[in-house]
């Protein structure tokens, strides 16, 4: 029942506060009403206009944790976010997965598995994060990526799906 009513209270905040500017007073407001709906919340929750989160009961927050415009969370299997995690704009995070049932996607059982971020990993905007991902402390994971696989820490990854960049590659992506 809890997470019924979580989910709900979590809907009707980001609606009501939907028409309201992304200040960082409104941004902290947001994130302070919905605050209970998480397994738990750190300080200093900062929750963008067009956040959704499914089964936030299962949502873990660290402090200063921010959420850009459009991020979806799927929290079915588990998710947390350690401290000063960011999430850029259209982040997915999806920690179920479909499997087949007599030659279907369609009805068969979900997969559900656990997606961690490390302190301070960032994704770029339009990220993927798949179910059983390890995102490390300190990992940048670049715009647009799709990341299947753990990502070390302090790694910087990118791609489809997404890899390692050596230093020479970080180097010549900020030059171009």
């Amino acid at each position: 029942m809890k997470r019924i009513v979580a989910y709900t209270w979590f809907s009707v905040v980001m609606a009501l506060t939907a028409v309201l500017p992304d200040f960082t007073p409104v941004l902290r407001l947001r994130g302070w009403l919905v605050r209970w709906c998480f397994a738990s919340c750190g300080r200093n929750f900062q929750l963008a206009s067009g956040v959704r989160i499914t089964f936030t009961t299962r949502v873990y927050l660290g402090r200063d944790v921010y959420l850009a415009p459009g991020c979806w969370i799927q929290g079915v299997g588990g998710v947390t976010l350690d401290d000063e995690v960011m999430l850029g704009p259209y982040t997915i995070l999806a920690s179920n997965n479909h499997t087949k049932a007599n030659g279907s996607y369609r009805f068969g059982p979900g997969r559900a598995l656990p997606i961690h971020l490390g302190r301070g990993a960032w994704t770029g905007g339009h990220t993927f994060i798949a179910a059983g991902v390890t995102v490390g402390r300190g990992a940048a994971v670049a715009a647009g990526a799709v990341v299947t696989r753990d990502v070390p820490d302090d790694a910087v990854v990118a791609g489809v799906p997404a890899r390692p960049l050596e230093r020479g590659e970080v180097a010549e992506a900020r030059v171009e």
